[in-house]
Formats: C-alpha cells, structure tokens, sequence
C-alpha cells in the first residue's frame, strides 16, 4: 500500500545487525481428545477434570479470549468439559481481539461476562483486579497449592499473575517464542523469478529488495497488520541493537527507550517498505486472523507474524509451501532479542460467575502437567510449556517439525532480560498503582502509519516520558503505603543482554 499521509520526521543513524534459515512443509498432526462415551467424571485421554456435578450450582462454562493457537487446546478442553459434563453447556469463543475488547467490558456491566476471559488490550490487571473484575485463583481451584507447586518458581510473578499475595492468572505457555518471523511464499517468489526454497534474507535490504520483486510481479510484497506493528518495528529495533524489552524498557538502565536511535531506524526502514508500495493494500483496517486465512491463497509475498499462523495454513492450506526465517537485520549481523519470560496468554476468572466450580476446574487441569502436555500435543509443539516436565514428555512423534524449527530460532535469537517482579517480590504493589498511559505504544504507531502523527520521534520521546513519570508516580505511590521497593529497582547494571539473566544473576546484583 502506498499512503498520501506526510511522512514522519526520522533522523537516519547507524545501521547494525542477523542470519537466516530455512525449512521446507511438513504436515500437522493432532491429538484425540476423547469421545461422547467418557464417563463423567472420568479421563479421555488424559482430560480428568475435578468436577463433581452432583454438589455444583454450574449450569455453563463460557471461555472467551482472541482464538489463534491457543485455541485447539483451550477449545478442545472446553469442548471435552461438556462431553464429560453434559449438563454444563460449554462454549469456547476465540473469535479475536475485536470481540474481547467489546464483549468483556460489556458483560462486566451487564452483570453477564463470560467465566473466564482474557482481559481487554486496553485494560491492564490492575485496573482488572482494583475494579473488582476479576478474582484469585487461591480459594477457588479445588487443590491450589499442589497446583501452584507444579509450576517453576519463577513462573508465576508478582505483578504480573500475583497481586497482594494472591494469584489471579498464570501462564498458559511460554513467552520464548519468536512474535515475528518472515514466511516467504514459494509460489510469490517464484512468479518474481527468485529461487526457491528463499534460504537468505538476511539483511534489511534484502527483504526490501525482495519485497519490491514481488510486487512488481503482482503480489503485494509484505503483509503485516495494524494489531502487530509495533511489534514488527520493536523486533527489527532488537536486530539493530535495540534494548527494549516487550514493554519497551531498557533492564540496564530502567527506563522506556522508544525514542532510542535503534527504533527510529526500524520503524523508518518499515515506513520505507509502505512507501515503496510493498504493504498490502488495506493493511491497517486488516485483522490478523482475516490476513493469516488469506496468505496461502495469494494475498502477499511475505508475511510478517509469528509461529500460531504455522498450524492453521497446515490445516486449512496443506498444500501451502513457504520458507521460514528470522528476521533480517541492517547489515547481516547476529543479534539478541531479549524478552521478559512472564508466560503468555493469560486467562482470569471472572469475579461474579455463578458457574465457579466448572470454570475452577477447567484452569487447574489446563495448568496441570497432564493440561500442559496436552497443550504441546495439540499444537503441535508450537505452543511450549514453562513446566519443562511437560515439554520432555509430550509425544515428540505428534510434533511437527516446524515447530522444532521455530522453537530452534527462539532459542537461538531470543534471551531472557532481568524483571524487576522476579527481584523484588512486593514488586506487584507498584504494578496496581501504575496507570495505563494513552496513547499507548500500539496506538503512537498506528498514529504515524496514517499519518495522525507526523513527528514520530516527538511522539515517541513524548511517549517515554509518560511511561517513566508513570512508573516513578506508582513506585512512589506504593512506597507510601508502606512497599519495600525503590526505583532503583529497575536498573540492572550486570545484565549481559548476548545471555539468559539467570538466578546467579539476581544473586550477584543483591550481593
């Protein structure tokens, strides 16, 4: 797409850098998940639920969050509850953010939310938790702590599933996931007359150059959506040097770098891909889940997403051939990106539901060792536990072997940055009085890419400048009402961003 909108004032810097690989298609496979004569009560195929419907007012159990990967393990363990149970009516809605962000605050009103839901994008867990949203999992899941004991110590994290002691969420996979990648279409590439498998694009030029093949052949070269372009610019910022973390904070010196040289470069390297009429048409107004659905049918060159699109081509679009690479970087260096390892997709219970025993149920077997093999199984390895008794004895025959790749690139590129909710264990006392900043890093980005914003280097040091007075106002807060934290906290000076900041680590900044 081409935009008439005024560019944003950039500032061009220093270029640095990153590999790539390849994989060829292979077919996905799945798991049973029982079948209409599994006695109540009982296992189908691992699923055991402890749910007795005999001593339960719960007549439904309603789950509702954005769909993708997740959702052949959350819907088939929905869709296995009401075989089991089938007095309980069950439904699984995973039909996109759209929808949550309208349903959830609506049923909350209402009185009439589903059971379990992901939060809004626009409503951070605290703002959940303080407006009475939301409940803790401690009183409600029917054996808690041999629950919470099965996870890692470092899995649940204040401030993040643990408030004022009590848990409200978990981590449903792991975080070490690569969000974007590059998925080259072999039919696109070869109708521009480049070779296939496409093993190298390995620099920022690279993909320019081939996205401009492509287009001019008649395929928009690059697909990426509005949902996740702050994404696309933060990752390419990581590949150019960029020490953001996901929330776009700097762990060395604990302040929001969005402004920093390294992201200008990679969100006018992108803005360079639009102007040279390389997006496809629309891509602002496209939804992710219509974009993933469209690729393997012709709607562009390269997609620009992340490993759950994996499973749905191979379900919908076998035939579908593409290579899989990391991001390039400017000039072809090797790079790390780091990431806060917080888990992802996190679900909550919400705090009115009249269905409590069906929807405790439901959680503690997704987060048993049993729910989290199943979780590997059905995705075909592309979603990863945090419990890694989990991981070592999924059935590795029903795992697919890009999943094995892309859980190769996450290990390759992706390191884990220190968290100031791993040091500081009151830590989730300053996170419920922080108060969301708006516009927010999604919406700056959006902003700039229709031209709301033309000065996107003012918009964004405006940008780093609300996040960290917010931060100093909620530790400030939390210090007043008698936290043991200072912001200090978040400065990290012995972090090595080339390797996993590790226990050690945290033992030896206390020491």
């Amino acid at each position: 797409m081409s935009t008439t909108a005024p560019r944003p004032q950039l500032r061009r810097r220093s270029l640095l850098g990153a590999t790539a690989l390849m994989v060829g298609g292979l077919s996905a496979c799945s798991i049973e998940t029982g079948d209409d004569d599994a006695a109540s009560g009982g296992t189908a195929d691992g699923f055991a639920f402890a749910f007795d419907p005999e001593t339960t007012d719960s007549t439904q159990l309603l789950w509702m969050d954005s769909g993708d990967l997740k959702a052949v393990f959350i819907g088939a363990v929905i869709e296995e509850f009401g075989k089991q149970f089938p007095d309980v009516s069950t439904q699984y809605d995973g039909s996109g953010w759209d929808q949550v962000n309208q349903v959830v605050p609506l049923g909350i009103r209402n009185g009439s939310a589903p059971d379990v839901f992901a939060l809004p994008q626009n409503v951070p867990a605290e703002t959940a938790i303080n407006e009475g949203w939301v409940q803790p999992l401690d009183d409600v899941l029917p054996d808690f702590a041999t629950w919470k004991a099965g996870f890692p110590e470092t899995a649940l994290i204040n401030g993040v599933h643990v408030f004022d002691g009590k848990t409200y969420s978990w981590p449903l996979n792991s975080t070490r996931r690569l969000d974007i990648t590059q998925y080259i279409s072999h039919a696109a590439a070869e109708a521009a007359g480049i070779s296939v498998p496409v093993e190298d694009v390995s620099t920022w030029d690279d993909l320019r150059s081939l996205a401009r093949e492509i287009t001019t052949a008649g395929t928009p070269g690059v697909l990426s959506t509005a949902d996740h372009l702050d994404i696309v610019v933060g990752n390419l910022a990581n590949t150019a040097g960029w020490l953001g973390n996901s929330d776009g904070m700097n762990m060395k010196t604990g302040r929001f770098e969005y402004s920093s040289p390294e992201y200008l470069q990679a969100l006018e390297f992108v803005l360079a891909l639009v102007d040279d009429g390389s997006f496809v048409p629309g891509f602002l107004t496209l939804k992710d889940a219509d974009a993933r659905a469209q690729f393997p049918t012709g709607l562009a060159g390269i997609s620009l997403n992340g490993p759950w699109d994996i499973s749905q081509w191979e379900q919908d679009a076998p035939d579908f051939e593409y290579s899989i690479l990391p991001l390039p970087s400017p000039d072809g260096s090797d790079y790390t990106i780091p990431f806060r390892e917080t888990g992802a997709n996190m679900a909550w219970l919400y705090a009115d539901t009249p269905n409590l025993d069906a929807a405790a149920a439901a959680i503690e077997f997704m987060g048993s060792v049993d729910g989290q093999r199943a979780m590997i199984e059905l995705s075909d390895g592309f979603l990863v536990s945090t419990i890694e008794e989990a991981n070592t004895s999924a059935d590795q025959a029903q795992l697919n072997d890009r999943a094995a790749l892309v859980a190769d690139l996450a290990t390759r590129y992706m390191r884990a940055c220190p968290q100031f909710e791993i040091r500081n264990e009151e830590a989730g006392k300053v996170t419920l009085k922080l108060q969301a900043s708006d516009p927010s890093i999604s919406a700056t980005i959006e902003g700039i890419f229709t031209g709301q914003i033309t000065d996107a280097e003012a918009a964004l040091a405006d940008l780093d400048s609300r996040l960290d007075e917010e931060m100093e106002k909620a530790f400030e807060a939390a210090a007043a009402d008698g936290a043991s934290v200072d912001y200090s906290e978040l400065q990290f000076p012995n972090w090595d961003p080339t390797t996993d900041y590790t226990a050690d680590d945290y033992a030896a900044l206390e020491g």
